[in-house]
């Protein structure tokens, strides 16, 4: 009998957790009105395709009971971390948060040489993606947040941990549309009043580096979801992430730089003017309207910028290469794209020390500018060519012992000509086995002291699923720690079969995380199986049973069985406790047959005779 494509045909009583949302079903005749808003409802909570969902509930149980929780005892606008609608969201917001980091710095550094209706479209474009960022702080208010381990989805938690004061500063200075000051920067630029812009530029490039933490987040968040990428792959991604929003940034701030600080030197007055009267008429032939230059009289009209800068230029002066090639730039009608190619061309050879950038002078604030580029270029080049090395040559044991079992499989499955499916299997039980990490109970066990590996079992495995067995219900704790002892650890992945109808019965099985289907031995469905779920005690005290139904994984479940033989060792000390618990099972046992004699066409849900 097969049970691939299992397709649940019982009522919800027996389900037992099957349902994801437990919200009312949809009853005929409800408006579109009412659909919509279910549909709504059940994007807000916890979604098992969310890619965090299976670190914080590892079955579809644990899913079940937070969205009952959820539904019951919440309002229903509180949107969980984990939902459809959060992770859809929170793609789109690293692409909009990017967009915003990314247009900000090349706004605020090619602004003037931009015409006035493409920085209008550009403003235009980050005021939207601002308005977006303050929708998801607004959003921040309603959804529940990952504490230490634990998920809080209280609404008074909820604003109260969002509304730190640092909290709210940090989120705020992110979406104010700093975009419509760019009108008045450049003004300030052809007022040689350039002071707050420069200001502002170093400050929204501190701010955005700052943001490393957040686009990293939510980066992992679209790698897992739309790429399915790894741990590992994602740790070697983000740094290279990281590094080219690094090289955007510094460019941008290395274009715009020399431009601005060129008027703030005492001694270079005339360069300053010419080069703002240059940009005016030449570069984009600015409006006297929108950018008036009211505070000097300016340069008579130039038909030969670079024959009158030649005839004017002090011969002190230490700006002439720098202007020799802001001349070139005017004189071949270079586009915007170029500049921002050029500047982030040098500051990649900065950053690996292969050159060094066209200052305005030699003046301090030159000079300590260069220094400050090319030592932050340099601790990052170093920062992220060790952190890859690491990454790659030496990860963590752990992840390199798990790299090689799995390289053994594809070997293995390579020399014995095993399907691509099996392979594929294979790997994915080793995955769920070692949850991507490798770890071997054994020396674990054996170092650990007897108390603390007793201790540790009974954590494992008492609370779970020993004290919900009726079998063990009157056990005292110490006999407990001894059955919990003998428990032994297997996984089970969706379609396997933990146990088949007419098999030898000799091990009761604990079902301590995942859903399992029960079926008899014509292939009809009894019931679901969930976490804490035991079945098969009868085989703990017969020695001729025989399963009399067949018992499915529906999702990967993690199983621990006890086997008869263990069993009646430990239990042989302990003849009275033995005797007791003997007699409770016969009387269940007789009990069943009383109740086939009345009822023999009936199919009976008792999990102690599976």
């Amino acid at each position: 009998m097969s049970f691939k494509g299992h397709r649940c045909s019982l009522p919800g009583v027996l389900r037992l957790g099957d349902s994801v949302t437990h919200l009312p079903p949809i009853l005929p005749g409800t408006t579109l009105a009412g659909r919509l808003l279910r549909h709504l409802r059940t994007l807000l909570l916890i979604s098992p395709d969310h890619p965090e969902t299976r670190i914080y509930y590892r079955s579809r149980t644990k899913i079940a009971a937070e969205n009952e929780r959820l539904v019951r005892e919440l309002p229903p606008f509180i949107v969980h971390p984990f939902s459809s609608f959060r992770k859809c969201w929170e793609m789109v917001m690293y692409f909009v948060l990017t967009l915003h980091l990314v247009t900000l710095a090349f706004a605020f550094a090619f602004a003037p040489h931009l015409s006035y209706g493409v920085l209008s479209g550009i403003q235009l474009f980050d005021c939207v993606l601002c308005a977006m960022l303050g929708m998801e702080f607004a959003l921040k208010l309603i959804t529940g947040y990952v504490s230490q381990g634990e998920v809080v989805l209280e609404p008074s938690r909820i604003v109260r941990y969002r509304m730190r004061w640092w909290n709210v500063v940090n989120r705020m200075l992110l979406f104010v549309p700093y975009v419509l000051l760019l009108d008045e920067l450049v003004r300030a630029f052809y007022q040689d009043a350039v002071t707050i812009y420069l200001c502002l530029v170093i400050y929204l490039y501190l701010l955005c580096v700052w943001r490393f933490r957040s686009i990293n987040w939510y980066f992992a968040i679209v790698a897992r979801s739309l790429f399915g990428l790894s741990e590992k792959q994602i740790r070697l991604l983000e740094p290279i992430m990281d590094t080219l929003y690094v090289l955007h940034w510094t460019a941008c701030l290395l274009y715009i730089v020399p431009l601005l600080t060129l008027s703030l030197l005492g001694d270079n007055g005339f360069e300053a003017n010419f080069l703002v009267d240059v940009l005016w008429s030449h570069d984009q032939q600015r409006d006297a309207y929108h950018y008036p230059i009211t505070h000097r009289n300016r340069l008579p009209p130039l038909s030969d910028p670079r024959a009158y800068l030649q005839q004017h230029l002090p011969k002190m002066s230490i700006c002439a290469e720098f202007m020799a090639a802001l001349l070139d730039d005017v004189e071949h009608n270079v586009s915007v794209t170029y500049r921002y190619l050029r500047a982030l061309m040098i500051t990649f050879k900065i950053s690996v020390q292969g050159g060094h950038s066209l200052s305005v002078s030699r003046h301090f604030l030159h000079e300590w500018t260069q220094s400050l580029l090319l030592l932050g270029g340099w601790i990052w080049s170093t920062y992220i060519l060790l952190l890859l090395i690491r990454t790659i040559i030496t990860a963590d044991a752990s992840e390199t012992q798990y790299d090689e079992i799995l390289n053994e499989i594809d070997a293995f499955c390579g020399r014995m000509r095993l399907s691509e499916s099996l392979r594929r299997k294979m790997s994915r039980h080793f995955a769920c086995h070692y949850r991507m990490h490798y770890f071997d109970v054994r020396p674990i066990r054996m170092q650990a002291s007897d108390n603390l590996r007793r201790t540790v079992l009974m954590e494992i495995a008492f609370e779970p699923f020993l004290t919900r067995s009726d079998v063990f219900h009157d056990l005292p704790a110490y006999v407990l720690q001894d059955i919990a002892d003998q428990l032994r650890f297997e996984l089970y992945l969706e379609n396997d079969t933990i146990l088949a109808a007419g098999s030898a019965a000799n091990t009761m099985f604990f079902l301590a995380m995942g859903t399992a289907a029960v079926y008899t031995q014509d292939g009809v469905e009894l019931g679901h199986l969930i976490d804490g779920a035991n079945f098969g005690a009868i085989a703990l005290f017969r020695t001729d049973a025989q399963r009399t139904v067949s018992v499915v994984a529906l999702e990967v479940c993690e199983v621990y069985r006890l086997e008869r033989a263990s069993f009646q060792k430990l239990m042989r000390p302990h003849s009275y406790l033995l005797g007791l618990v003997v007699k409770q099972a016969e009387k269940r046992i007789q009990d069943r047959s009383v109740s086939l004699q009345e009822f023999p066409d009936e199919q009976y849900y008792d999990t102690f005779f599976y």
